[in-house]
């Protein structure tokens, strides 16, 4: 897959992301929610640079309890990343105080993972949720048989196979 391609990948899979961002809670993180509510959530904070994180979306679980779901899509290995992941925590939780956010980061990278998904300091401990669209077979989300199962299939690796014969 040429570097085009991946980055094309890359806007294509956060533009449905942020459309199906509940169904990618339920089918793709097994986390459990309320499907009817979703409100997605400003993620621009200016700085020196400018920083945007890929969706950060208001979830309820179950019970109803409101929580934030802060996704980042990654197409290529970065050392930084539990780094990076760690200041778009910071962001969120300053921009929407009091809400518990759950963050994760889906590879969807040609080349194997090899990214942490955490680090740790002396008086801390940091993890996030790490998903590896490669090792991910597509047969998962297709057999989930609904629509947005299927959409969410496109950010798998389909090896040899071609795409659209798999789905």
């Amino acid at each position: 897959m040429s570097i085009h391609a991946v980055a094309d990948k890359d806007i294509v899979s956060k533009k449905i992301i942020g459309k199906l961002a509940a169904h990618l809670a339920i089918h793709l993180l097994d986390l459990p929610i309320d499907p009817n509510f979703q409100e997605a959530m400003g993620t621009e904070h200016q700085r020196i640079e400018d920083r945007r994180a890929d969706l950060v979306v208001k979830l309820r679980d179950p019970d109803g309890a409101p929580f934030l779901l802060h996704i980042e899509i990654q197409n290529n290995n970065d050392d930084r990343m539990p780094a990076r992941m760690m200041r778009y925590l910071t962001d969120v939780l300053l921009a929407y105080p009091g809400l518990p956010v759950r963050q994760y980061l889906i590879y969807i990278g040609a080349e194997k993972l090899n990214m942490s998904a955490g680090f740790e300091g002396p008086d801390f401990h940091y993890r996030y949720g790490l998903v590896d669209m490669r090792a991910l077979g597509c047969e998962y989300l297709i057999k989930k048989d609904t629509p947005e199962a299927l959409v969410l299939s496109i950010l798998c690796d389909f090896g040899d196979r071609d795409p659209q014969e798999v789905v």
